[in-house]
């Protein structure tokens, strides 16, 4: 959860190209997709996101990447 009262997740799998999303539930309730895995930049997040003060999420993924071994990743506000 930030500052702001908004949480922060991921799906496994779902959104435009089935390889998981990261999303953000704001503290009205509101849901919005922050990003659209396409196996290229990721796929099947897995494990929690990490916040910092700036409020980049960090998270890692299953597959996908240069090799298909997963991927480490940084989402800027």
């Amino acid at each position: 959860m930030d500052a702001g009262g908004n949480l922060y997740g991921t799906t496994f799998s779902g959104g435009s190209f089935n390889n998981g999303v990261v999303y953000e539930v704001s503290a009205n309730g509101t849901e919005t997709v922050l990003h659209n895995f396409s196996g290229s930049d990721g796929a099947y997040p897995v494990g929690g996101l990490v916040i910092d003060r700036a409020g980049n999420l960090y998270g890692t993924t299953a597959y996908g990447g240069t090799s298909n071994d997963g991927v480490v990743f940084k989402l800027t506000p």
